[in-house]
């Protein structure tokens, strides 16, 4: 009876590290996305207001008060804001919280193709759009933050109230 349960475990263990390492591998930029964001024509980046609105803004974004916004031109700044967000991708190993107050958002169009990202570094949640819909969301952590708050802020755009 001992030898059976060692041998069941032995043969489910790769199963369950495989189901694990899967799951991590899902956690990602969708490739569609991610060349869109990298060959973008135009690159939007924008400053939300968090809190909860009672009536969406006419002028919002997915619902989000849009506090500024600035395009990014410069080829080096969008590399770096990009490999900044995919390293923030990839250092998400499943945690995420349950607030979704984004402060962050992102539009790129590549020829007549436009995505846009609802981005909270509080709670790790990345909320992308394409056309009229939903697309699957990713994790991201808090890494990215600072270099799109400088972006931001050096085209002087404001920035949301941190929690307190």
């Amino acid at each position: 009876m001992f030898f059976i349960r060692v041998l069941v475990i032995a043969m489910l263990a790769p199963l369950a590290a495989g189901a694990l390492a899967s799951a991590a591998e899902k956690n990602q930029i969708p490739d569609d996305l991610k060349t869109i964001l990298e060959k973008a024509d135009k690159f939007e980046l924008l400053s939300l207001e968090p809190e909860h609105l009672k009536e969406k803004p006419a002028d919002g974004f997915h619902g989000w008060k849009v506090l500024g916004r600035t395009t990014v031109k410069d080829a080096e700044t969008r590399k770096t804001l990009l490999a900044a967000f995919e390293k923030g991708v990839e250092e998400n190993k499943g945690e995420v919280a349950r607030c979704f107050d984004p402060r962050h958002g992102i539009r790129a169009t590549h020829g007549d193709k436009t995505v846009e990202l609802v981005i909270c570094f509080e709670c790790y949640q990345v909320k992308a759009f394409a056309g009229e819909g939903a697309l699957k969301g990713f994790l991201v952590t808090g890494s990215p933050q600072p270099a799109f708050d400088k972006v931001l802020t050096d085209a002087k755009v404001p920035l949301a109230k941190k929690r307190k």
